[in-house]
């Protein structure tokens, strides 16, 4: 990404998400209600789980996509999985040990 392909940016502190976001109280970081039809792969909704939404090349890789916001770098690293699979593109990392480890003991 450079400058001149961000087509726009937009700044939150804890103290402006509770305006916007009538679940997250008091700045929440797991975004979203912990619904039965908003867990897991169905996080945040059907149209919008797996990282991919019905728009085209718009992904999500937050707090309000599987496995949620208590999963430090979840979201994003699985995002950016997705947007490498969707665009081929060579991904340049690797997955990190405790994947590898949580995989092969049936876990992911």
């Amino acid at each position: 990404m450079t400058k001149d392909t961000v087509l726009w940016t937009y700044l939150t502190t804890p103290a402006d998400l509770p305006n916007k976001f009538a679940n997250m109280v008091e700045g929440s970081y797991k975004q979203g209600a912990y619904h039965p039809l908003q867990m897991g792969f169905l996080r945040p909704n059907q149209d919008c789980s797996q990282y991919r939404t019905p728009v085209k090349n718009l992904y999500l890789g937050g707090a309000s996509v599987a496995p949620g916001g208590m999963v430090i770098f979840g979201p994003g690293y699985n995002c950016a999985n997705a947007i490498a699979e969707d665009c081929g593109i060579e991904k340049w990392w690797t997955e990190p040990a405790y994947v590898t480890a949580a995989r092969e003991n049936g876990y992911v």
